[in-house]
């Protein structure tokens, strides 16, 4: 008899509404650890991350060991793909923008397939990573043990990680610093390199992620006017002349070819391995007497292959002040070059300084609209959980703020990128 699995759309029985149960998870601990050690009755489990993504559930796991074991973690991360969070955002979605019911059912059966490759290509590219032995430049969390989707398993998959102590996520509204993402850059420097010297078995490993595919749905041309006029609502006195100038340009705002295809526009021959979901959430910081350091750099399930500003458009947007992004946004490119020229070690670059200011001009547009929901739906939410006033003030402002020079800057770029398809000459070959 064929026993059908629950959909991992649907709330579990197991640990915090997910279908993982503490035995799953005991289980593959034993099995990779090598270990007859089970989690104790007063192990802890706590939520953690609340509010910082929508498409799993983090928990931190305080094990009570049954045996004592030396190299079994004191503490650990476990992120299971959850995607109840979805709900939310899409009947928010469903309010702005009508769907029929097949459009929506699609849309769910799509998060189903996506969300399992997701979760193993992040397992594949933590495996490949631990293998270049640069965990202190790339900042990645070490892996302890994980599970993925397979035909026979479509909802019980789960990471463990290292559990970054003390460190903190600096949310998009807060303000980072330039100088404070220096050591990001050099990860994401370091981690493109790496990628360069991918085998073509580690390659397919980490492949299958669909940008049009997944984007398509939610910034289709009613999704985009959604959008427009939920960003409009957070603040119409500030946005509102600015969204109009951006409706105004129809739906050629969106272009997915230039976005999704960026790099034979930009004369790149080789793509990049992108993180796919660098933005501020997945920065974890150490703050001592008021100075901040990055501690990790998290959340690699948006691995793929790409142009290499995908990453940093959406960690500037998302960290930077409006204004600080506006001004330093190229000696920032110049010094992620600086570290990726150091990274590659003599090795050609697959593309140059101004290939890749270019890249940031012309992808900005694509990767800045994709961002109005997390100042939207995901920003606000967060705050919904901040109880003092002059915080809550402070935050706004800088929310604020941030969009403006999105706004902006999205009408600016869209100016200088909207003819670049069009014009486009596939470069002569010479032999």
């Amino acid at each position: 008899m064929t026993v059908t699995q629950p959909s991992i759309l649907e709330s579990g029985h197991g640990l915090f509404n997910t279908h993982v149960t503490l035995e799953d998870v005991e289980h593959v601990i034993q099995e990779q650890f090598k270990t007859v050690s089970k989690l104790g009755r007063n192990t802890k489990l706590t939520v953690v991350g609340e509010g910082n993504g929508i498409m799993s559930r983090i928990i931190l796991v305080e094990p009570e060991w049954t045996v004592p074991d030396d190299h079994l973690p004191l503490k650990f991360i476990l992120k299971i793909p959850f995607c109840l969070h979805m709900q939310g955002l899409i009947e928010k979605m469903r309010a702005t923008n009508p769907m029929t019911k097949e459009q929506e059912a699609g849309l769910w059966m799509m998060f189903e397939t996506e969300v399992q490759g997701v979760h193993n290509r992040e397992i594949n590219i933590n495996k490949i990573m631990e293998k270049w032995n640069k965990s202190d430049v790339l900042l990645c969390p070490k892996l302890y043990f994980s599970k993925q989707f397979d035909s026979e398993n479509k909802s019980k998959g789960f990471i463990g990680m290292e559990y970054a102590e003390g460190a903190s996520v600096r949310h998009m509204f807060m303000n980072v610093k330039p100088r404070e993402l220096y050591p990001v850059l050099k990860s994401l420097a370091h981690f493109q390199a790496g990628g360069l010297l991918l085998t073509d078995e580690e390659l397919k490993s980490i492949s299958g992620f669909d940008l049009e595919k997944m984007a398509g749905t939610l910034m289709n041309e009613d999704g985009i006017k959604g959008m427009l006029q939920q960003t409009r609502e957070m603040n119409p006195e500030r946005f509102t002349e600015k969204v109009n100038k951006i409706e105004s340009f129809g739906y050629e705002i969106v272009n997915f070819e230039l976005g999704c295809h960026l790099n034979k526009y930009m004369g790149i021959q080789k793509d990049v391995v992108v993180h796919g979901d660098l933005w501020a959430p997945n920065i974890l910081w150490t703050e001592k007497n008021g100075r901040f350091s990055v501690n990790k750099v998290i959340d690699f399930a948006g691995i793929h292959l790409g142009n290499p500003v995908e990453d940093i458009v959406r960690l500037f947007v998302s960290t930077l002040s409006g204004s600080d992004r506006q001004k330093y946004w190229e000696k920032l490119l110049e010094k992620f070059y600086e570290y990726f020229l150091e990274a590659l070690n003599k090795e050609a670059a697959p593309y140059t300084l101004e290939q890749l200011k270019e890249s940031y001009r012309c992808y900005f547009v694509f990767g800045g609209i994709a961002l109005f929901p997390m100042f939207g739906h995901v920003a606000q939410a967060k705050l919904m959980g901040c109880t003092e006033t002059d915080k809550l003030l402070e935050y706004k402002e800088v929310i604020t703020e941030k969009m403006e020079c999105l706004l902006e800057d999205v009408t600016r770029w869209h100016l200088h990128s909207r003819n670049v398809t069009k014009n486009y000459k596939k470069p002569v070959s010479r032999n």
